[in-house]
């Protein structure tokens, strides 16, 4: 679930400098592909793009779970709505499974999440991205605001062929601490288990993202341990030592409820726990 972000503050968050760890290299083919079509070589920016899109794709990779362990195959996904259709709404949102229309809206809220922005220069990049979000194995619905129909941003479930389905929010700035993700998340999962019968979700907030974290205490969610994300082995050892400085009082006192050393915030994510019951707003 991302915060806001902002590359010109001079402190980067935790997520951020993570995926700066990762993202060098993939700038810089960017720029590459970028500098040979302005020179009118198309197929050597197509080559470079290719590869671009493969790292892109190992990345995304990271946010899936082990599939030997978690596959449901046997989930049946015509309960949904179809593109467009109403899931639900209340007297402040209106949740609709995402369709052909959201594409602009959905590329708007994606970038202003994204520290990746060059890439959005690129059709390649934002083809695969969109059929990534519309992937049948994903369960996302735009948020529109109830009175003005405004497009406000989207909510959903990463992967449904898993038995802990995972949330994913994203909001446009402008619509952020105004009540809309939590007004959003409890008709989603208010409906998903009337429609599934799930009870039981979770989701993944960056340790620096407080706003994010006050959310998930807001749906009563509980703190469920702490899991790796882009960086692994080595890597996560050294860029925990790189950033230990970022150690702070809050960051301690997360550590102390999660029951982990702080050190060990540095290079993970939070997990929580949902057991979800039907709530009225």
């Amino acid at each position: 679930m991302p915060e806001e972000k902002n590359l010109t503050s001079g402190r980067y968050t935790i997520s951020q400098l993570k995926m700066h760890e990762m993202c060098d290299s993939i700038l810089e083919q960017l720029e590459k592909a970028i500098s040979l079509k302005e020179n009118g070589l198309i197929l050597e920016s197509d080559a470079v793009m290719d590869m671009l899109l493969l790292e892109v794709e190992k990345i995304m990779e990271q946010f899936d779970e082990t599939k030997e362990k978690t596959e449901n195959l046997n989930f049946d996904n015509s309960i949904l709505p179809k593109r467009g259709k109403l899931l639900a709404e209340n007297d402040k949102v209106i949740l609709k499974a995402v369709s052909d229309k959201d594409y602009e809206n959905y590329m708007e809220v994606s970038y202003e999440c994204s520290i990746l922005r060059s890439a959005f220069r690129e059709d390649a990049f934002k083809k695969d991205l969109w059929e990534s979000f519309l992937s049948d194995t994903a369960a996302n619905f735009s948020i529109f605001d109830k009175v003005t129909g405004e497009y406000v941003g989207y909510c959903g479930i990463k992967n449904i062929n898993v038995e802990n389905w995972e949330l994913v929010i994203e909001l446009l700035k402008k619509y952020r601490h105004r009540g809309y993700g939590y007004h959003a998340l409890v008709v989603m999962l208010n409906a998903l288990t009337k429609l599934t019968g799930k009870t039981t979700y979770r989701s993944r907030v960056d340790s620096d993202n407080y706003a994010s974290q006050n959310l998930m205490k807001k749906l009563g969610a509980q703190p469920n341990g702490i899991s790796e994300m882009f960086i692994h082995g080595e890597d996560l050892r050294k860029f925990q030592e790189e950033n230990k400085n970022l150690i702070d009082d809050k960051l301690r006192k997360l550590a102390k409820e999660f029951h982990v050393a702080p050190i060990d915030l540095i290079g993970h994510v939070l997990e929580f726990r949902i057991e979800w019951k039907l709530t009225d707003l």
